[in-house]
């Protein structure tokens, strides 16, 4: 079975973001438009600690969509990835060396280096300024936050997806693993809509849970044992 439908428990001894206090900073946002936005407050404390920025100094734009360029800069911030000393990695490779439609010189350029050094499957002919899907970011998160976590492989209990002949086959994994920790939801009608186009809100909210889940595993977790279909699986349970 493909590495990504091996879903990942993340070491207690791992290089962690660190959350710097309470959770939900103090400081107010500068953002006027998060009225009744899903995860107010997780993107307020995103913005708050600088990881994120609005597309002014007063608004976020929590319903736009997010091109790949926001989302690879989203991800390369809030797991820090210019800050992890990976092993293999050729110094001499430039972002347009490994994506030719990245210019070296680009804001985001950067950004893309450190994800793809850090695992996640971005396509060499992506382009910057297309939006990105659903799917697709979490399949990135979800990449970089086994390389940033140093993710062992375990198996877990498979999420029931109702929409799941939507996805494609390689990347579902991603948002299995993403579901079963907690770092994404499905609808009410337990359907994910991985061929949308993902909201600026919606990949914040994301963000914050993985980073969450980095600094909850700080602490000590349960490894619980469930048995489905004659096979062991584990359910890591965070510690409250």
């Amino acid at each position: 079975m493909k590495k990504k439908f091996a879903a990942s428990l993340m070491s207690v001894s791992i290089l962690t973001a660190s959350l710097g206090g309470s959770i939900f900073a103090a400081a107010p946002t500068t953002f006027k438009d998060l009225k009744n936005v899903a995860g107010q407050e997780k993107i307020q404390s995103l913005q708050e600690q600088g990881i994120i920025k609005g597309v002014n100094a007063s608004s976020f734009a929590p319903n736009s969509s997010v091109t790949q360029a926001q989302a690879v800069q989203f991800i390369s911030n809030g797991l820090g990835l210019v800050s992890l000393e990976l092993p293999d990695v050729d110094a001499s490779q430039t972002a347009h060396d490994l994506f030719p439609a990245v210019k070296n010189d680009a804001w985001y350029a950067a950004a893309f280096l450190d994800a793809a050094q850090s695992g996640a499957s971005i396509p060499t002919d992506v382009d910057p300024t297309a939006k990105i899907t659903r799917e697709a970011y979490v399949d990135y998160l979800m990449d970089t936050l086994k390389t940033a976590g140093n993710l062992p492989m375990i198996n877990i209990l498979v999420p029931e997806i109702a929409d799941e002949d939507q996805f494609d086959i390689m990347s579902l994994g991603s948002t299995q693993l993403a579901i079963a920790l907690e770092i994404v939801q499905l609808d009410a009608d337990k359907k994910f809509h991985p061929q949308e186009e993902i909201t600026r809100a919606e990949a914040a909210v994301m963000l914050y849970n993985a980073i969450d889940y980095m600094n909850q595993l700080k602490q000590p977790i349960t490894i619980l044992p469930i048995e489905e279909d004659g096979e062991m699986h584990i359910l890591p349970i965070k510690a409250e």
